[in-house]
């Protein structure tokens, strides 16, 4: 995986991969024999043995292979992709990881499709916020029309939403909007309020969120308008300022 075909000699005299001239990657989770034989190998159904073709033992020997001995916290990015490059050394094989681990994220959006279950002008703009996945991140696009210079940044995404679902009229910069409204404890978070993060020191994100711990923004000029967890990852993270507007 990862374009990685670099031969490795036979450790393991072919018991697991039945290979006595080369380990070969054996299991659910792909192990190359000399990496199960160091500390990976576990017992993960308490049977006495470590053997990487058994999912249970596969399973723990993977998570002890990417934490390793030290305390990890897979919910930050930087060590998120450190670990996976432990399991695979290319810069594009821990990219691939990392976009699916966000893809699984956002499964809970599946059912959701143009629909939400947020009642009256929320579930509106939500919709329309939402109709935008996949536009074009612009700095400095959007407007209360729509995209703007071929697409959106995340406050202008926010502005064309709430006017057309609610006829509200929001500032245009996220700094701004951290002053709309009522302010709402993260307790309080409901389908339709505005979350202002202090991502950069500056106040200088917003997404909409739509229920079930997510949210519909622009992220940057790398990733179209989509949805994403606030509960874990990079967005659970910075200060926020929640607005209600509705």
């Amino acid at each position: 995986m990862g374009g990685n075909t670099t031969p490795i000699y036979d450790t393991d005299r072919g018991r697991f991969d039945g290979d006595t001239e080369y380990d070969r990657a054996v299991g659910p989770m792909q192990f190359i024999p000399s990496t199960w034989a160091g500390p990976s190998g576990a017992d993960g159904n308490d049977d006495g043995k470590k053997d990487p073709n058994n999912a249970y033992d596969a399973a723990l020997g993977t998570a002890l292979y990417l934490c390793g001995t030290g305390t990890i916290d897979l919910n930050d990015q930087a060590q998120a992709r450190r670990a996976i490059l432990r399991y695979n050394a290319s810069g594009q094989y821990a990219d691939d990881v990392l976009g699916h681990i966000r893809e699984y994220d956002q499964l809970s959006l599946a059912s959701l499709g143009s629909q939400t279950t947020a009642p009256g002008k929320a579930g509106k703009v939500i919709k329309l916020a939402l109709a935008q996945r996949g536009a074009k991140y612009v700095w400095g696009g959007g407007d209360i029309h729509g995209p703007t210079k071929g697409g959106f940044d995340c406050s202008g995404l926010l502005v064309y939403a709430y006017y057309q679902g609610a006829g509200v009229t929001l500032p245009r910069t996220s700094q701004a909007m951290r002053g709309a409204g009522e302010s709402v404890t993260r307790s309080g978070l409901l389908p339709g309020d505005l979350i202002v993060f202090n991502n950069d020191g500056n106040w200088g994100h917003v997404g909409l969120y739509i229920g079930n711990g997510q949210m519909v923004h622009a992220p940057n000029p790398r990733t179209s308008v989509e949805t994403a967890s606030v509960t874990t990852g990079e967005w659970a993270r910075p200060d926020w300022a929640i607005r209600r507007v509705l």
